[in-house]
């Protein structure tokens, strides 16, 4: 629900902004262009409308979803009830005679009473309550049916028909319980008029079904009011909901429609999310803070104050958030490995409400925590003690988009995926590709110089970013959001801010180059015996596929084992040390299948390759790709993780998994390697049962020393954040760092954007 809401709320901002426009430019614009306009405007009212629609209906399927479980319970309620003070008369009267009239009464009094969907005529009545209970009480009952009376003569072979006993006749229908003792029953035996949809349980398999369920109703039928247990199950029941809604709320950003679906499912089934981006772990209470884990000390900053909170309020009312329980998943990463106590969160949906909050917060000296999909590894996402986290959640508007030039221009909180989704109805795709594409927002992507599985085909953000929109930490916004390929006028000011991990200014809006959705893809999933042969398999690759090779991924067999026991993923090509991913991408799918074929043959038939696997349509080609990008998902679910994200030069990427697993031996659980061989990109997991101070001493700087002496970086793309600024010095000499110091005191001369993060202190 909140997703409609919040997708009509967008639409309606788009149809404002294209009013806005049109009544602007209108006098200026030729007559087809004012048609095309005005069909802009007509489809977005139009979609506003679906989304509304979908709301309307979305509300009144609950509603139908509630009311059908209340009547459910309403109606077992009352017949349990009945079929229990029965069975006490049963025992209560020796004359069954009078038993049967005292019954015939009970049973019409309580209908009249609770009638609430149930037949009321009399003579179905006393029928209807006979057959009701469990074996024993059944067969007290039909020692006095009127089929005993009659005596008909069964047939010792014949099937047992009904509760009657009588040989078929008339309309009949079978239990869908297989274990039934009664072949059929008579449509008036069971008060059956037409037959049921779907499947259909005869009283006596109905109460042995429901005997094992509520036995808490029965007990509340005993002791209590009917109408209290009613108003029971139906508190329960509207709990139930409420807690479903609260976890579709923070379920990850696939969610559809769809995924509603459990909450149909009985007695509190809960759903399961298709992909969680925050995989099950250890609650956040137990997470130990940041400040504690690693001893920082608190810098001079003000405390929020209540002066402070009212000053938000009146700014963006409802969308200032203080409910430490809202809190809890903004003030912690998505490792669970750092966590902070920030008291304050903020949901700006423009720039110019992010500078007013920056410059407020430059005034009273209030440190801010810039955050978008929180999705980053190194902690540089979530505050360290109390600072107030500003978040770009609502900052998801698509500025503009031209086609011929495919440059889009958007607000820093759309995420990737659904950047991309807008882009291939267009005809064109994203320059970056993540596993975590589903959460991460395009103003984080740029934040972190964000690297991804397309980079070797597309370049860095570096070459793709055009232009950036930036709120200093004064409040003042720097409008840097060109949409050229070539502006050769002074400093290239953008390049400031891109890695810049929201130390320098927070990236509200970005200009971004978009190539053309490729017609033709195909995807290889190859097993190698040895890393040289994943190394020589590259070399080969590239002089063969040349201008359509996209992707080049490699992963070793431990990897693919977290995978397949922790997310019950399987692997199409087992046996192999080293699995590699070949993507190619083309205008022409014969050309590229070709092209793909032969440098297939060619390495099968060297023994570079010693098995694999080839897919080209979309649905095998995902999942293909889920076995690489949900490595790090696996990694969570295996203990504590320690992530290093390394450049190194590419003929001694593994050599440093290796290393590792010989320096650390049994004190680590797993020592594994993945990464984007294609540039260099090594992505080194360690993981453990817990956190543990000497087992990341004998990691780090083991593993900083390491990359150092081949001349390589410690963050390829994660970017430094908490965890690695201290550790900055082992890619870069003093001189630079110095100079980055200087640069974030002119700046942010108080320190107050993303504190303790990137840089060492400067003091």
């Amino acid at each position: 629900m909140r997703e409609l809401d919040q997708r009509t709320e967008d639409k309606k901002a788009e149809i404002d902004s294209l009013a806005a426009e049109y009544i602007e430019s209108v006098k200026n614009m030729l007559p087809e262009e004012r048609v095309e306009h005005l069909k802009k405007i007509q489809s977005a009212y139009s979609k506003c409308k679906e989304y509304s629609d979908d709301k309307v209906q979305l509300a009144m399927q609950t509603y139908e979803m509630v009311d059908k479980h209340i009547r459910r319970l309403d109606a077992d309620l009352a017949r349990f009830e009945a079929d229990l003070k029965d069975k006490l008369e049963v025992s209560d009267f020796e004359n069954p005679g009078a038993r049967g009239l005292k019954k015939g009464r009970s049973q019409k009094d309580k209908r009249g009473s609770r009638g609430r969907g149930r037949r009321t005529s009399e003579e179905d009545t006393p029928k209807k309550k006979k057959l009701k209970g469990g074996s024993e009480f059944a067969d007290t009952i039909l020692s006095v049916h009127p089929s005993d009376v009659l005596d008909m003569p069964v047939d010792p072979n014949e099937p047992t028909y009904c509760l009657c006993h009588q040989v078929s006749y008339g309309e009949m229908i079978g239990c869908d319980n297989p274990d039934c003792p009664i072949e059929w029953f008579h449509f008036a035996c069971v008060d059956l008029t037409t037959k049921p949809k779907g499947k259909w349980f005869c009283p006596r398999c109905v109460q042995e079904r429901k005997k094992k369920k509520v036995t808490m109703v029965i007990s509340s039928v005993v002791h209590h009011h009917s109408v209290w247990g009613h108003w029971t199950q139906l508190r329960w029941l509207m709990n139930f909901h409420r807690r479903t809604m609260v976890q579709w709320s923070t379920a990850p950003a696939q969610w559809t429609l769809k995924q509603k679906e459990p909450v149909l499912m009985p007695w509190g089934a809960s759903p399961q999310s298709r992909r969680a981006l925050h995989p099950a772990s250890p609650s956040f209470q137990e997470v130990m803070l940041t400040s504690e884990r690693y001893n920082v000390q608190r810098l001079p900053f003000s405390h929020v104050s209540n002066d402070d909170i009212a000053f938000f309020e009146c700014l963006m009312p409802g969308r200032v958030i203080t409910n430490p329980e809202e809190l809890k998943p903004f003030n912690v990463d998505w490792l669970k490995s750092v966590q902070g106590c920030s008291k304050l969160l903020l949901k700006p949906q423009t720039a110019a409400e992010v500078s007013q909050v920056l410059r407020y917060c430059h005034e009273r000296n209030l440190a801010v925590n810039p955050q978008g999909g929180n999705t980053g590894l190194v902690g540089g996402s979530v505050p360290v003690f109390d600072e107030i986290i500003l978040s770009t959640v609502l900052m998801s508007q698509i500025i503009s988009f031209d086609k011929v030039s495919g440059i889009l221009v958007c607000q820093a909180g759309c995420i990737l995926e659904n950047l991309n989704q807008y882009l291939e109805e267009k005809g064109f795709i994203m320059p970056l590709d993540l596993g975590a594409k589903g959460s991460c927002h395009i103003g984080g992507n740029v934040a972190t110089n964000a690297g991804g599985l397309r980079l070797l085909r597309y370049g860095s953000l570096r070459g793709t970013v055009l232009g950036l929109e930036v709120v200093l930490a004064d409040g003042s916004v720097l409008d840097c959001l060109a949409s050229l390929r070539k502006d050769n006028t002074g400093y290239d000011l953008k390049q400031l801010f891109i890695g810049s991990e929201g130390t320098l200014g927070v990236i509200t809006a970005v200009s971004i180059l978009c190539p053309q959705k490729p017609k033709a893809v195909n995807l290889a999933f190859l097993g190698c015996q040895s890393f040289t042969q994943v190394l020589k398999t590259f070399t080969t690759c590239r002089a063969m596929l040349g201008e359509i090779l996209s992707a080049y991924e490699f992963m070793d067999d431990k990897c693919m084992e977290l995978v397949k026991r922790h997310l019950k993923l399987s692997n199409p090509v087992t046996g192999s040390p080293f699995y590699v991913l070949i993507e190619t991408s083309g205008s022409n799918s014969t050309h590229d299948e070709e092209k793909l074929n032969n440098f297939l043959e060619k390495v099968m038939i060297s023994g570079l390759v010693t098995d694999g696997t080839v897919a080209t349509d979309e649905k095998k080609i995902k999942m293909l790709w889920s076995l690489r990008e949900r490595i790090t998902e696996a990694l969570t679910h295996d203990g504590y993780v320690y992530k290093y994200d390394i450049s190194l030069p590419v003929g001694k990427l593994y050599d440093l998994v290796t290393d590792t697993r010989a320096q650390l031996g049994q004190c680590a659980k797993n020592v594994v390697g993945y990464g984007h061989l294609g540039d260099g990109n090594l992505h080194l997991n360690i993981t453990a049962e817990s956190y543990s101070h000497s087992l990341l001493d004998a990691i780090e700087p083991f593993v900083y020393e390491w990359t150092a002496r081949c001349n390589g970086s410690i963050s390829a793309e994660h970017g430094l954040g908490f965890k690695k600024k201290c550790f900055i010095q082992y890619s870069k000499p003093k001189e630079a760092v110095f100079l980055m110091q200087r640069f974030k005191a002119m700046l942010d001369p108080k320190g107050i954007l993303n504190p303790y993060k990137t840089l060492p202190s400067s003091s």
